[in-house]
C-alpha cells in the first residue's frame, strides 16, 4: 500500500455543535460539524467519518426487518468562503437481512464485493463509518495555508431517501463512472447549494449533515 500523507489541517471550525439534521427548527439548519480524517494517497484525497447519528433506535432495529436499508452518501469539497465546488463524491450503500440464513449483507459501494456478518452491531458499524473514500484528486487542490487556500468538506447522508429519481441518478453515474465516485463537470456540480445547504428540499428517513474542519495542503 502507498504510503499516506496526512494533509495539514487547520484549526477548528470555530461553530457550536450542530443539532440533528433532520429536525426543521431554524436553530437546527445548521450542519454537524465533525472532525474528519482527511489523507492525501498518492494523487487522491481520501476522508473517513463517522455517520452513527444517522440511526436512531428504530433505524436500527429496521436493520433486521429483511427489508433493504439503503443510506446515500454526497461529499463535497469546497474552498472556505465559497460554494463553488471543486469535487462531488456520491457513494450508495445497503444492509439487507436474510432471516433464513441470518446474516447481514452489506454493500459499501458499487465497486466493493459485498461483505456479511452476523449481527445487526457488525452491519451498523460497516454502513455508518467512512474509512479512506476517495473525494478529489489533490491536483484540483492548490497548496495552502491557515489564511489561503482553506478547504472544507461537506457530507450529507440521507437515510431511505424518498427520492428515488435522484437516487437512481446516482446509481447511474457510478455504473458510469465505474464506481470510483470522483466527479468533475456533471450536473451534481450544481446542485451543492440546493442540497447541503438547504436541508429541507429532499425527503428521507432521517438526514444528517456534516461539515468538516477547515483544511488545507501543506507544501511537502
Amino acid at each position: 500500500m502507498r504510503a499516506a500523507a496526512v494533509v495539514a489541517l487547520a484549526f477548528v471550525l470555530a461553530a457550536a455543535p450542530g443539532a440533528r439534521a433532520d429536525d426543521h427548527d431554524d436553530d437546527d439548519d445548521k450542519p454537524e460539524v465533525q472532525r474528519m480524517h482527511i489523507v492525501e494517497r498518492g494523487t487522491v484525497l481520501t476522508v473517513s467519518a463517522n455517520i452513527t447519528k444517522l440511526f436512531d433506535s428504530s433505524a436500527y432495529q429496521a436493520l433486521s426487518s429483511g427489508f433493504a436499508t439503503t443510506v446515500q452518501l454526497r461529499i463535497w469539497v469546497y474552498p472556505k468562503d465559497s460554494t463553488q465546488v471543486v469535487a462531488y463524491t456520491p457513494v450508495v450503500r445497503s444492509v439487507v437481512y436474510d432471516m433464513w440464513d441470518e446474516i447481514y449483507t452489506v454493500q459499501l459501494s458499487a465497486d466493493e464485493k459485498p461483505i456479511r456478518v452476523k449481527s445487526p452491531a457488525e452491519a451498523l458499524k460497516l454502513i455508518s463509518t467512512i474509512v479512506d473514500v476517495p473525494i478529489a484528486d489533490v491536483a484540483d487542490l492548490p497548496y495552502g495555508d491557515a489564511a489561503t487556500n482553506v478547504f472544507y468538506i461537506a457530507l450529507r447522508a440521507d437515510l431511505n431517501p424518498v427520492d428515488k429519481r435522484t437516487l437512481a441518478e446516482v446509481r447511474r453515474w457510478l455504473s458510469q463512472s465505474g464506481g470510483g465516485g470522483l466527479d468533475r463537470g456533471s450536473t451534481f456540480f450544481g446542485s451543492f447549494v440546493s442540497v447541503f445547504v438547504n436541508p429541507k428540499i429532499a425527503e428521507a428517513d432521517r438526514v444528517l449533515r456534516a461539515l468538516s474542519q477547515p483544511f488545507f495542503r501543506q507544501k511537502p
